[in-house]
């Protein structure tokens, strides 16, 4: 669904997901390419529509840097940590870490089916940290994940950055984490935002 808060300079346009899934295997992710990798590009719908995805949206871009956890679908890619981590289990429960909570073969042992490395992470146990660990708190776009139960997640998507200010001027982290203690979300994570925040519903942007 598609909101719109605010007016002006302050309005802010974002769209939320309400995703409910019976297996878990059906939260899927997907390679730029269709292979791990580094410097491969490839356009979010498109990528949706390859993998006949019902809706999807922008992940971590791991790809631009060295470090940062990667488990796509169940499977280890990169083991070397960057600051906050978000984890999907195979039996459909989220959790998000700081770096220093973080370890890697409890994580695997527990059973991690998704991990992403972008950050920061937005609640803990539904409430809003005192402080988040990023340098880039200010309006942005964003694309950012939620959890409340096992099975039970929402996607966000902020628009920003358009010519016509008036249109969306982005949220803040702290707008960010907000919405989703609204929405019911005990975590909540931050994905890379910016221009390449995007969600893809049945094929189109």
């Amino acid at each position: 669904t598609k909101h719109v808060t605010g007016e002006g300079k302050n309005t802010i346009t974002y769209f939320v997901a309400d995703i409910y899934v019976r297996n878990i295997e059906n939260f899927r992710t997907a390679f730029a390419g269709g292979e791990y990798g580094h410097g491969v590009r490839e356009n979010t719908v498109t990528m949706a529509q390859e993998n006949n995805a019902v809706i999807a949206l922008s992940g971590d871009y791991y790809g631009t840097r060295e470090q940062g956890i990667v488990i796509r679908n169940g499977k280890l890619y990169r083991d070397v940590l960057f600051e906050d981590v978000c984890v999907l289990y195979y039996d459909g429960t989220m959790a998000t870490y700081t770096a220093d909570e973080f370890n890697i073969d409890e994580v695997i042992a527990r059973g991690a089916y998704q991990a992403w490395s972008f950050g920061p992470k937005l609640l803990n146990n539904g409430e809003i940290p005192d402080k988040f660990n990023t340098g880039v708190g200010g309006a942005n776009p964003r694309s950012a994940i939620g959890y409340v139960e096992p099975g039970h997640y929402y996607f966000v998507l902020v628009d920003g950055r358009q010519q016509d200010i008036s249109y969306s001027r982005g949220m803040k982290i702290s707008e960010l984490a907000q919405l989703f203690q609204e929405l019911g979300c005990k975590e909540a994570y931050n994905l890379d935002g910016g221009q390449s925040a995007v969600m893809a519903f049945d094929g189109k942007l």
